[in-house]
């Protein structure tokens, strides 16, 4: 995580490069940044249907108020336990991007950025979708923690299977062997305790 960023400054691309370049990784991540940047160089990087080698997408961990649960959420297409996130559509602010999909797939509005700065990043490999027209590509994640203000009802969306409340170590024991997941609910642990 870099220097703190004020939740309401809009994120343009130069400003992403920036937080990039400024960004403190763990050691798995390292070898990533590089990827992140050059990819920041192509004109259509936040859209959905550029492929090679992929896109920007942007995601999110949602705490309860308590900072004791997380919500997953089933995915339907990929059929696993996942934390919020999705396409930016074109969008160069990717936090806005992590609210948005968030509460898209949560159906939940009252919550918050515990910090506004990048908490994880992660570059991971989306299958083929022949029924969508989409090869195998890449997802360069930018990921941040959100919080809840108050309490509501999750709602599931059409995306979702099931979406549950669940503690760390609960969340931690239905994602397997997702390594960078296992990384993000750890640091978001961090943030919280």
């Amino acid at each position: 995580m870099n220097g703190p960023r004020a939740e309401t400054q809009k994120i343009t691309r130069n400003n992403l490069v920036t937080d990039l370049e400024l960004y403190i990784p763990t050691d798995a991540e390292r070898p990533l940044i590089p990827q992140f940047l050059k990819l920041l160089q192509s004109e259509k990087c936040f859209h959905r249907k550029h492929f090679l080698p992929g896109h920007i997408t942007a995601s999110s961990i949602l705490i309860n108020k308590d900072n004791d649960l997380i919500l997953m959420n089933y995915h339907k297409s990929l059929n696993r336990w996942l934390n919020f996130g999705g396409h930016c559509d074109g969008e160069e602010d990717v936090l806005a991007v992590a609210i948005r999909e968030t509460m898209e797939e949560s159906g939940l509005t009252a919550f918050k950025p515990i910090i506004a700065d990048i908490v994880d990043i992660d570059i991971h490999t989306i299958p083929a979708n022949p029924d969508k027209g989409e090869p195998e590509h890449a997802h360069f994640d930018i990921r941040y923690v959100m919080r809840m203000t108050e309490n509501q009802k999750p709602v599931v969306s059409e995306e979702s299977l099931q979406l549950e409340w669940m503690n760390f170590k609960d969340a931690r024991s239905v994602i397997d062997n997702n390594d960078s997941l296992h990384r993000f609910i750890s640091k978001a642990m961090d943030l919280v305790q």
